[in-house]
């Protein structure tokens, strides 16, 4: 017995190198667990929501404004769901995501012919739903890591992923295909069902937060800390900038490709080869990036993102979008992971920060979302006023990566390289 034992934590140590997560605890791979769990379940219904809503508005702006009302709730929420993580820990508003989630797609399957007549209204409660998981999931992310890991950390939990992105649709697809018809729907949601439960459960095997709870939220208080702290709000304006990009990037190449081939076999094929890609740019992050050297990769990213932006705005085809993506599948998670960990270092070094990590977490959601709906009311004002031409939204986002040369600048003057530097050190 002991021989087994024994031998199965080898293989486990095998696997924390290969992922570059040795120095990672045993409470993180839990809340990792939780994390892949909420993305696989997501994931099984939520395949081509985009694209179903593009088939039955036939716009472009109205997948622009979906979205953006996904973002928009998630960040009012996060300001509510905020003052009930002080009162009941993260556990209990990640499960109360979780639980919104599965009526959420419980609608979706239902009431699948109205997606396109009510998407502003699906897609705020999706964005509830979001408000509530993913303020526990940062705070989990602020607890479970440190400076000196959070580079592996999140690395390993973007490779696992788009790891879920690649396998899901294909299961998902077999299991429609061979059972067949409303059958087939019904049983993936009851697979669905059957993970966020086993989701649900494993939040709840988590270390209690205790220092997180207390009477509410004090967003006054927070303020006031935040004027002392430069470092925290040039983060801030970090995040707000990576979202102008983030988020019309997070789906507007599939409908691009999709604009001019209408193939949902073929997004999925852009998509499983945009899911290999990024698990290797993933993996790179979780064994190679460190907070000394995270600038200099962002700042190669925002040049390679930008030149093929350039290269696909003058010369557009269904080849040359597929070669964007698999660039931006490689790139992009390099400029995003790390602005988005030296968010968290930078606030780790504020002094107290424990007594307001949900204000924080309010804070950031609201920045982020910010950024996203800029970069998506600037696509869409583009898009409305030169008749949704190809041409008009390739420029657009070129408009929005150069942008990123500008997130790069905010994220050096946090200081992040003298933090990186002791963080190595020690």
């Amino acid at each position: 017995m002991k021989v087994l034992s024994g031998h199965k934590k080898q293989v486990k140590d095998k696997i924390k190198y290969v992922l570059g997560g040795s120095r990672l605890s045993s409470e993180y791979y839990l809340f990792l667990t939780v994390h892949t769990l909420f993305l696989i379940f997501t994931k099984i219904p939520g395949v081509f929501i985009n694209t179903l809503l593009m088939n039955q508005t036939r716009s472009v702006n109205a997948v622009l404004f979906y979205n953006g009302s996904i973002f928009t709730a998630c960040a009012v929420t996060m300001l509510f769901s905020a003052q009930i993580m002080h009162k009941k820990g993260c556990r209990f508003t990640a499960a109360a995501g979780i639980g919104s989630y599965t009526v959420l797609y419980l609608c979706y399957v239902l009431l699948q012919a109205y997606v396109g007549e009510y998407y502003l209204l699906f897609g705020l409660c999706n964005g509830i739903a979001d408000g509530f998981y993913y303020i526990s999931y940062g705070s989990m992310v602020l607890a479970y890591t440190d400076i000196s890991n959070r580079d592996s950390g999140m690395g390993i939990i973007s490779i696992l992923g788009a790891g879920v992105n690649l396998a899901v649709p294909f299961l998902s697809g077999t299991v429609i295909s061979v059972v067949g018809g409303v059958k087939g729907y019904v049983t993936i949601f009851a697979i669905a069902f059957g993970i966020a439960l086993m989701a649900v459960c494993t939040v709840f095997r988590l270390p209690k937060d205790e220092m997180q709870q207390s009477a509410g939220v004090h967003y006054i208080a927070f303020v006031k800390k935040l004027r002392q702290n430069r470092e925290v709000c040039l983060g801030l304006l970090g995040e707000t900038m990576k979202g102008i990009r983030e988020g019309t990037f997070m789906f507007i190449l599939n409908l691009v490709l999709y604009q001019f081939i209408k193939s949902e076999f073929l997004i999925g094929c852009n998509s499983l080869m945009t899911g290999v890609v990024s698990i290797g740019s993933f993996w790179i992050i979780s064994h190679f990036f460190r907070p000394n050297n995270r600038l200099r990769y962002m700042l190669l990213a925002v040049c390679g993102l930008s030149g093929v932006a350039l290269i696909c705005f003058w010369i557009l085809n269904p080849a040359m979008v597929i070669f964007y993506a698999a660039v931006n599948a490689f790139l992009a998670g390099m400029l995003e992971v790390s602005c988005y960990s030296i968010f968290f270092d930078v606030s780790q070094n504020m002094a107290g920060i424990e007594d307001f990590a949900p204000e924080l977490l309010a804070f950031h959601e609201v920045s982020v979302v910010s950024g996203r709906c800029l970069g998506l009311l600037g696509f869409a004002a583009v898009n409305y006023y030169t008749g949704a031409t190809l041409k008009a939204q390739m420029f657009s986002l070129l408009v929005l990566t150069l942008l990123q040369f500008v997130t790069v600048a905010v994220c050096r003057r946090t200081g992040i390289d003298s933090i990186g530097i002791q963080a190595v050190d020690q």
